[in-house]
């Protein structure tokens, strides 16, 4: 017993934690939203399970999508880690504060030993962080982290301070700002990698998203974009603008001979975005004033987030169907369509005929109302 116990106060000091544990069933958890199931046709279906296969069905929503409850738990002395949001009670990590047990064997926070110099902090605390999926990430950080934020100002009136990274990036911290300027309870502190917290007292807000999923339900899509249009002080424009995201300057998930697309879409009044080169502002700009998006998977499709009646294609290898950018627009009503090209090379960049995209949005353009999920 003595060697156990020995092994768990080594391991405790340079925070390797090699367990965990689950509080979904906590009798303090307080549910904001109960969870539901999202009903798909048969077209929406044929499509999540190409989706599917391309993954050996390692996730199916053709079988059916449930939707996460929205809710908080509180938490009483626990340790924070500054390296991955996670939350540690009695040397195990809570795998609800890492999304789930699929994340938690992935995550810097598990069987990752790190030199980490501890804290004691008094009063209440709450955090949203992710890492590293949410580091850089907007996917990650619209999809997963922000929507929780609904959960903490939904349920806690106490004054409440909300740990976030220290290395930030500056969208991150616009966006929460915007959706914090009426909560005035709500404080904030940075904390680095090397640093974790002893907290007296955690409200933790759980994951709404899935696997392979963008979809958000409705009261969070409503907190989250307004404010958004608001913050970056979006305007109508006279026209509706028809956007091609190119992933030409990414690593990955390029297409290839990528000008021959470029020429198709120049003919049907398509303007080409490197978001790279736009301030989150600008870009948020972009989409809100957009009628028709296409693009490879990749996170500039993110933006969608940000559009209003859109419609939506997305270009696919055809080794490797995803269904992320589906599920936000089913979340959002829009129609959504999507071509498929060959197989990826090792860096996922894959062919689109050009005649095939040519007829394909020819006969999109000439039926605006089509259904919302074509394969062609």
């Amino acid at each position: 017993m003595w060697l156990k116990n020995l092994y768990a106060k080594i391991s405790n000091w340079i925070n390797y934690s090699y367990g965990f544990t689950t509080v979904h069933q906590s009798p303090q958890k307080i549910v904001i939203k109960p969870g539901y199931w999202v009903a798909f046709d048969q077209i929406e279906k044929d499509f999540l399970t190409l989706a599917a296969a391309s993954f050996n069905f390692e996730v199916d929503y053709s079988r059916g999508y449930r939707q996460k409850e929205i809710a908080l738990i509180p938490l009483t002395d626990v340790t924070f880690l500054g390296n991955s949001g996670a939350v540690v009670k009695q040397n195990k990590i809570i795998k609800e504060s890492v999304f789930d047990q699929l994340r938690l064997a992935k995550s810097p926070a598990f069987r990752s030993p790190a030199w980490m110099v501890p804290q004691q902090k008094a009063g209440l605390y709450t955090s949203l962080m992710h890492l590293p999926w949410a580091e850089k990430s907007n996917y990650h950080w619209f999809l997963d982290c922000l929507p929780r934020l609904y959960a903490i100002i939904k349920s806690i009136t106490a004054p409440t301070i909300l740990i976030i990274p220290a290395s930030m990036p500056a969208f991150q911290r616009e966006t929460l700002d915007f959706l914090l300027r009426e909560h005035p309870g709500i404080s904030l502190q940075t904390i680095s990698k090397k640093q974790k917290w002893q907290l007296p007292d955690f409200a933790l807000p759980t994951f709404v998203s899935n696997h392979y999923s963008g979809f958000l339900p409705p009261d969070i899509l409503n907190f989250i974009r307004p404010s958004i249009w608001h913050g970056y002080g979006v305007t109508e424009a006279p026209e509706k603008s028809r956007l091609y995201i190119s992933r030409g300057k990414a690593a990955k998930r390029r297409l290839l001979q990528e000008a021959d697309i470029i020429k198709v879409l120049d003919a049907f009044g398509f303007t080409t975005i490197y978001a790279e080169d736009f301030t989150y502002a600008e870009q948020v700009r972009l989409f809100y004033n957009a009628r028709l998006v296409v693009g490879a998977h990749g996170a500039g499709l993110t933006n969608i987030l940000f559009g209003r009646d859109l419609q939506v294609v997305e270009l696919h290898p055809a080794d490797m169907v995803r269904s992320h950018y589906f599920m936000i627009c089913k979340a959002l009503g829009f129609n959504y369509h999507y071509l498929i090209g060959s197989a990826g090379n090792s860096k996922q960049d894959f062919y689109i005929e050009p005649e095939k995209l040519k007829q394909f949005l020819t006969s999109l353009l000439e039926n605006e109302n089509a259904g919302k999920a074509q394969l062609c």
